[in-house]
């Protein structure tokens, strides 16, 4: 394998990676302090350490949450390290995967890059996804321990294997449908079955149990409900129509499709003779056999489903645990004695600058100038602008309460010494006692009505623009009892 240019760790690609996540990460805390969905999901549920919590996804971003809230304050701040922490060990670790799959340098490079030619990577991990942004990392980590139990069965090795699968499963249910398939490809190879059928198995076994078991046991009382909420979520149904059989294909092949472009178009064009001109030698090696069967196991799979089971509305990012590795399977399928031509490094590194580039235009614009153009999102609404209007004597001393749990995230990062309660949800008793009042906080973004309240001693709204669209925030003032 060929070294990494000897002027230093400028020349690293994880140098340029680390580089581009920092940038992503300023954007994200000075561009606007609005949360996404999912983190202010997060600074709802993660103000305690619990083994489940009400949301169709295993608890371990919730627990890691609850560690960097305690380490930085509930905010923004704190969920954003954490989500870019993630993502920068994820691009490590494929680093580290594609230096056991792969012998030239080049190919490492592209490998390692080739999430930021994937839009569920380069423009969806930027906007709040969490639980998603740890199932990817838990993928490629237990890749990783794979590979390297397969090339040193080491007690250290079976430890590792244990702890990342546990660490996959307990990011997100659907890390079954990489764990079953890739252990399953692994067991039909010889030099993968031996370690993995040998008696430290054990070793691996019982870090996995103790990883997920109180989780699961946890899931056994609450199985109903998790299970009814993600059948909610995909909107399964298992009818025969013919329609409906149809509309599922093109649903999975549609998604499928969205997940890898635009770096399975620029792949293609750049190397469609390698791809379909195999390496007999190469497809010997028992890594590209292990990627070969694992997706040749997920493409019976899914095509099984579609036909079977209707998914109406299955979203791209949900093919994380079937597609992540697949710009490794095409690589590997292309990996000769000789590095790849310039010409290929070439195109794949302008491609990749010129996709960053305009990934990053969109995030900035979306913020900046994105009302000016009549588009309003989510990060323009002036949440915590307007909360800093509110008049200091109807903050203090006063219990804030709200039925909008959007907005309850924010009074939590935001009023981080003041008794909250979300939809009689009660956070931070210890200052109940020191409060006088109840401050009710609704607006006209949320279909909640105007709370009932007995008898308000004040009441008002704050109105901020942003360019010509209109946020309103409206308050009341009642006795400490009315929050009760």
């Amino acid at each position: 394998m060929k070294k990494i240019n000897k002027n230093g760790s400028f020349y690293h690609p994880i140098f340029w990676l680390f580089t581009y996540i920092f940038i992503h990460f300023i954007v994200r805390i000075f561009l606007s302090q609005t949360l996404q969905v999912d983190d202010a999901e997060q600074i709802d549920y993660a103000q305690n350490i619990l083994l489940g919590y009400p949301i169709p996804q295993p608890p371990m971003y919730s627990w890691l949450s609850w560690i960097m809230f305690q380490i930085f304050g509930t905010g923004l701040l704190a969920l954003t390290l954490l989500k870019y922490t993630i993502i920068s060990l994820t691009f490590w670790f494929t680093w580290l995967v594609s230096g056991q799959l792969f012998q030239h340098i080049q190919t490492r490079y592209i490998a390692t890059f080739s999430y930021l030619l994937m839009p569920s990577f380069a423009w969806h991990m930027h906007q709040g996804f969490t639980h998603t942004i740890l199932l990817g990392f838990g993928i490629i980590l237990s890749l990783h321990a794979l590979l390297s139990i397969k090339n040193n069965p080491s007690a250290k090795n079976y430890i590792y294997l244990g702890l990342s699968l546990g660490i996959g499963l307990m990011a997100k249910y659907s890390f079954l449908l990489f764990m079953i398939p890739v252990l399953g490809s692994a067991l039909s190879i010889t030099s993968f079955r031996k370690p993995l059928i040998d008696q430290k198995i054990l070793l691996s076994i019982g870090v996995f149990i103790l990883v997920i078991g109180p989780h699961a046991y946890w899931l056994t009382q609450h199985y109903q409900e998790i299970f009814l909420s993600i059948d909610q979520k995909l909107k399964v149904t298992s009818d025969n129509l013919l329609i409906d059989r149809i509309k599922s294909v093109g649903q999975f092949t549609g998604a499928a499709i969205a997940f890898v472009v635009p770096f399975s178009l620029i792949f293609i064009i750049n190397s469609w003779r390698k791809i379909f001109n195999i390496d007999k030698q190469a497809s010997k090696d028992d890594a590209s056999k292990l990627l070969n069967r694992f997706f040749l196991i997920i493409l019976g799979s899914v095509a099984l489903l579609a036909i079977f089971v209707s998914m109406p509305h299955f979203k791209v990012r949900w093919f994380h645990p079937l597609m992540m590795i697949f710009p490794l399977w095409m690589l590997a399928r292309i990996e000769r004695k000789t590095p790849l031509p310039k010409s290929i490094m070439r195109w794949f590194a302008v491609s990749t600058i010129i996709f960053t580039i305009l990934i990053l235009s969109i995030r900035i614009v979306q913020v900046t100038i994105g009302p000016e153009l009549g588009k309003y999102g989510r990060l323009n609404r002036p949440i915590i602008e307007t909360f800093d209007k509110l008049p200091a004597s109807t903050i203090e001393d006063s219990i804030i309460k709200t039925e909008d749990g959007f907005i309850g995230s924010h009074l939590l990062s935001h009023y981080q010494k003041h008794n909250i309660i979300i939809e009689s949800r009660n956070f931070r008793k210890k200052h109940y006692k020191e409060s006088t009042q109840c401050l009710w906080l609704w607006d006209d973004d949320t279909p909640y009505t105007v709370p009932k309240i007995n008898k308000t001693i004040k009441q008002g709204e704050l109105v901020t623009y942003v360019a010509e669209f209109k946020y309103t925030l409206f308050y009341a003032l009642s006795s400490k009892s009315e929050c009760r």
